[in-house]
């Protein structure tokens, strides 16, 4: 009889082990799959784009997207310690109106408003009304965007970049740069606090 209850209770903690190998907490408290992982920046597929304006940075970033905005372009990209975003005019394509750049936090720094996280953060403002902010973490990007007009919606999209319109503000976007999935983690999250309507384009 007790060599049964030995039996069982080993069967009882394996049991418990496998189903808490099976499954794990992700950022925003839902379960991911076992296995699941946020692709890094740094391993996204680059993509090339027309008057690179990042020539002259001290590092060769890797471009992870590029969405155009009527006459402007937002550019996206990874250094290996770090994120960065620069808008330019079509008719100055080489000159930036804004450059942001954000370290990937440090163990035990930066917050965590979305998955993919802990993120440090940067902003700025460009010429008019335009300005930007930038979320940056070694797995993704959230970046919002403001242009200096009525409307900001966003035209062609380039690379690992998903971009919605934030609710209640016309003149605002959201982009998120990451994998497919953490993107997809990232908008259900700001989902929960107005209804966007994704808008991703090609790889």
């Amino acid at each position: 009889m007790g060599k049964t209850k030995r039996t069982l209770a080993i069967g009882a903690a394996l049991i418990a082990l496998t189903a808490g190998c099976d499954s794990a907490k992700s950022p925003d408290g839902n379960s991911a799959p076992s296995g699941e992982r946020n692709i890094p920046l740094t391993e996204l597929s680059s993509i090339s784009v027309d008057s690179d304006p990042l020539g002259d940075l001290k590092e060769r970033p890797k471009i992870l997207s590029e969405v155009q905005y009527g006459d402007v372009r937002l550019i996206a990209y990874a250094t290996s310690d770090s994120c960065g975003i620069v808008t330019t005019p079509k008719n100055d394509p080489q000159h930036s109106d804004i450059h942001l750049v954000s370290k990937w936090p440090a163990p035990g720094q930066g917050a965590a408003p979305y998955p993919a996280g802990p993120y440090n953060s940067a902003s700025g403002n460009g010429s008019g009304k335009a300005w930007a902010s930038l979320l940056c973490s070694k797995d993704a990007m959230v970046i919002e965007y403001t242009l200096d007009s009525a409307s900001s919606s966003p035209g062609e999209i380039r690379g690992e970049a998903t971009a919605t319109p934030v609710p209640n503000n016309q003149a605002a976007s959201r982009i998120i740069i990451g994998d497919p999935a953490t993107r997809l983690q990232i908008q259900h999250q700001a989902d929960k606090s107005g209804t966007n309507t994704p808008s991703t384009g090609p790889r």
